[in-house]
């Protein structure tokens, strides 16, 4: 399971408030995180299901969703949201267990699950029914509740390389200073209101962060499992697994790279089976779950499994895109 999966299942809830309707009117979604967050919604129409995206939502605020709710409907909507790729440490998902189709840009589409067909990704959505289609809130771990506005600036400070002592949602001299000097730096003046600083930060992080890391795309006609290997200071980690629809692509690593110094490892998900990437040559350790691994000795001393990683290709810019094909794991097998 990718982090980024893990972190959606495990680690955030989906807080609703129940309310009354008379009339029909729209469903609301609210961004309790530190993220800014970009939101997919659908819903059954006759052909397949409506679905609409890319709606985005500041940390703190909340939105009218693309359908309309009535307490007489027994009409489901789907959601699916992501972050900005504004942000290190790759994208984080709030997501559930239905697929349906998305698009990488806006998109406005009625589908089913044959996405691939129409050219587009599959994502899980999280389906909301009955009562709870009327309110929807994003959370994390960290429960900012009404301090996700300030969490929110906090984590893009962070995100666009000034110094945070942590992302907690109060506002104190430290965070002053990191707003008045990305202010001063971007010649803005006089602090403007939060909503538009949060805006004025995203720019700017997705600029400086736009092609940093290691990001990796699966090209195959099936679900990949990906692994990233790389060196933390003097100490080797590999980290895992994202899991990856076809066409979908994941930012692995979000630092800069100087030197070609990182390693990947992937295996093709079938049922009942899973088949490893060809053509490595550098042992790491793995796990068959979600983990961290340090180091790159003794895998199995201490209780990993080990295999062989593929290097990155040298950087450009300071990051690298990696394509998987069927052609990596031997060609497409197909049953006789």
């Amino acid at each position: 399971m990718k982090p980024s999966s893990f972190f959606s299942v495990v680690c955030l809830a989906l807080l609703a408030a129940l309310a009354t309707f008379e009339r029909a009117e729209a469903a609301e979604l609210c961004n309790e995180t530190s993220y800014v967050v970009q939101v997919a919604t659908g819903w059954p129409v006759e052909g397949g299901v409506s679905i609409q995206g890319w709606q985005r939502v500041r940390p703190g605020e909340c939105v009218a969703s693309a359908q309309e709710v009535s307490l007489e409907s027994d009409t489901p909507i789907f959601y699916y949201a992501k972050t900005s790729s504004a942000y290190l440490g790759g994208v984080r998902e709030w997501r559930g267990g239905v697929p349906l189709c998305v698009d990488e840009a806006d998109f406005d589409v009625v589908a089913n699950t044959r996405c691939a067909a129409l050219g587009l990704a599959s994502r899980d959505f999280m389906i909301r029914e009955g009562d709870n289609r009327a309110r929807t809130v994003l959370v994390e771990p960290d429960n900012f509740t009404r301090r996700a506005e300030t969490a929110g600036i906090q984590r893009l400070l962070e995100s666009a390389g000034y110094a945070i002592s942590s992302v907690d949602g109060y506002e104190g001299r430290g965070t002053r200073r990191a707003v008045s000097a990305f202010l001063s730096d971007r010649n803005l003046g006089s602090r403007p209101a939060a909503s538009r600083l949060i805006d004025e930060l995203e720019a700017y992080a997705l600029e400086r962060n736009a092609t940093s890391g290691v990001t990796v795309c699966n090209q195959t006609i099936g679900d990949i499992s990906a692994v990233i290997g790389h060196r933390v200071e003097e100490i080797w980690q590999s980290r895992g697994w994202w899991r990856l629809h076809s066409g979908e692509c994941a930012r692995m690593l979000a630092s800069h790279l100087e030197t070609g110094n990182a390693y990947f490892y992937a295996e093709r998900i079938n049922t009942g089976e899973r088949t490893p990437i060809l053509e490595g040559t550098q042992p790491f350790c793995l796990a068959p779950a979600r983990f961290v691994a340090e180091g790159r000795e003794n895998c199995e001393q201490r209780g990993y499994g080990e295999a062989l990683f593929r290097a990155v290709p040298e950087p450009e810019n300071g990051g690298v895109r990696v394509n998987i094909t069927d052609d990596d794991f031997g060609g497409i097998r197909r049953d006789p």
